[in-house]
Order: C-alpha cells, then sequence, then structure tokens
C-alpha cells in the first residue's frame, strides 16, 4: 500500500503517535492560548526537547547498548589478521 506525503520540506518524517485525551485536552488550551495549532505545539515541543539534549550522554548511551567496533582486538586477533591481509596482498600481486 502506498502513502502519499503531503510534507513539503524532504528532510522530515510524519510518525503517529497516541495521546491520552486528558494530554491533548491541555496541549489544546495551551496551544489556543499560543495562538497555534496542536501539532505544531507538538512539533515544536518535540525539537526543541532533542536540541537541549545532551549530546555526550546519548553517545555515552550509545557505547554501552551498542558498542560496535569499540573493542580492542587481542594480540591473537590482531595477528591473525595480519597474516590474513598479507596473504590477500601476496595472492594480489601475483
Amino acid at each position: 500500500m502506498a502513502t502519499i506525503s503531503l510534507n513539503k520540506e524532504k528532510d522530515s518524517t510524519k510518525k503517529l503517535i497516541e495521546l491520552p485525551n486528558d494530554v491533548c485536552r491541555r496541549l489544546a488550551v495551551r496551544a489556543a492560548a499560543m495562538g497555534t495549532s496542536v501539532k505544531k505545539l507538538i512539533e515544536n515541543l518535540v525539537i526543541s526537547s532533542v536540541e537541549e539534549s545532551d549530546d555526550d550522554a546519548i553517545y555515552a548511551y550509545l557505547l554501552e547498548t551498542a558498542p560496535e567496533g569499540n573493542e580492542m582486538l587481542s594480540l591473537s586477533e590482531q595477528n591473525s589478521l595480519l597474516d590474513k591481509l598479507r596473504r590477500k596482498v601476496k595472492s594480489d600481486e601475483v
């Protein structure tokens, strides 16, 4: 099933979220007081929240949960890799 996007910005993503009714009512009142739509208010709140986030904390979290490429090779693994690369270079020279 194809989805048609009405976003004028190519650099955006649509997300469907569910919020409790009381939260939606409060957001509607707050948006009305600010003279904006609930959608625009939520977008601005999320964007400002992300901009205020601490990049160092995010990086530390990623290192803990997905340490891909951050583990040192043991000496035997290093030697094995070097041997493999040397064999490859020699076979390419021939």
